[in-house]
């Protein structure tokens, strides 16, 4: 009888343990600032960029920013994602805030 009760907590703690290891990592939040008048992300967390890069057709992530790319600082909006690759939410973002940075504009007039 001990070595049924025995087999079966080891077959129970086997089947907990590897649940445990089947769970994939969660993705840590990450805060962005995003640019929509140059439609560029900033990470202030490891100071880089992300911007979309014409010539590659990619998303390039940098320290600093090309030359050819001008970041206008107004308006800003803080995004959230889950990991670093906040551009793959670009398309909503774009919809997002675009009508925002016209009604800023609006009241500036």
């Amino acid at each position: 009888m001990k070595r049924i009760i025995l087999a079966l907590a080891l077959l129970f703690a086997l089947g907990s343990s590897t649940r445990v290891f089947a769970q994939a990592p969660q993705e840590t939040r990450v805060r962005f600032y995003y640019y929509p008048s140059s439609n560029i992300y900033y990470n202030p967390t490891n100071t880089e960029y992300w911007y979309y890069d014409d010539v590659s057709a990619t998303w390039t992530q940098v320290k600093e920013l090309p030359s050819t790319v001008v970041v206008t600082k107004s308006p800003r909006y803080t995004v959230y994602y889950n990991g670093e690759d906040v551009w793959k939410d670009n398309a909503t973002h774009m919809k997002k805030y675009k009508g925002k940075k016209d009604e800023t504009k609006a009241k500036k007039n």
